[in-house]
């Protein structure tokens, strides 16, 4: 009888530190994805920011703006405006419409 108590004693301490292993793994794997997860808002934040700046950059009125004061580009007059289709290709024909200022749109 003693040796049965014995054998169950020695069950139920590795039991226990088992129980206590796994707890602790899993404490250390939830603080790990919860770190992950800050990250990837963190991450997201900063996409979102970067596509707002990226759109900000790349406006075409700023573009325009840019292209007519510091590379003193203009805007050609209709006349001179050529359409050039390429063989085999489907070409669409664009029209340019001019706002009150005469600028192209």
């Amino acid at each position: 009888m003693t040796r049965l108590n014995l054998m169950l004693f020695c069950a139920l301490i590795f039991s226990s530190l088992g129980l206590v292993n796994a707890q602790h793994k899993a404490r250390k794997l939830y603080i790990e994805l919860e770190q992950i997860n800050q990250q990837a808002k963190q991450s997201d934040q900063e996409y979102g920011q970067l596509q707002l700046e990226q759109s900000t950059w790349a406006m075409h009125s700023r573009v325009e703006m840019i292209a007519a004061q510091q590379l003193q580009m203009q805007v050609p007059e209709p006349k001179r405006v050529q359409v050039v289709a390429i063989k085999g290709s489907t070409s669409k024909q664009i029209n340019v419409e001019k706002n009150a200022n005469g600028a192209a749109q």
